[in-house]
């Protein structure tokens, strides 16, 4: 009696490996568009925080007068994004901005405070804030 034990193809197998990598590759698709989209609303909610926590700073500045001063520590990135700050006194808005998520404003009541923009050098350090002349001004430590 002779033995054959030569091996076979199938292409049954074929189309079930072929079938399993297609749908693999759809979910890994899927998970790193959402882990990107989750990492990007992680910073702009980190962004609007920032931007609580500056007006916060301002508005304690302001309710304790003339030559008061407060620092703040910034982070230098929020997530893996670099940001910038500004204030513009015409609309009283502070603004966290970024190329990857746009800008983000908080609304301040307070008149008198010189327009600025804190970018990304001027974040590594901590930031002064202080009241003269009834004027607020911000500036590096």
């Amino acid at each position: 009696m002779i033995s054959d034990r030569r091996g076979f193809f199938s292409i049954d197998a074929l189309f079930a490996i072929m079938l399993l990598m297609l749908v693999s590759t759809s979910f890994l698709n899927i998970y790193t568009g959402q882990k990107a989209g989750a990492e990007l609303m992680t910073a702009k909610l980190e962004a609007r925080m920032v931007g609580e926590e500056f007006a916060a700073t301002m508005n304690s500045v302001y309710a304790n007068g003339s030559y008061f001063s407060l620092s703040v520590n910034l982070p230098e990135n929020l997530g893996s994004y670099h940001y910038s700050i500004s204030f513009d006194n015409s609309t009283r808005q502070i603004s966290v901005e970024n190329a990857a998520w746009g800008s983000i404003t908080v609304t301040i009541g307070l008149e008198n405070v010189r327009d600025f923009t804190l970018n990304r050098e001027n974040l590594q350090s901590a930031i002064r804030l202080y009241l003269v002349d009834n004027q607020m001004r911000v500036e590096n430590t």
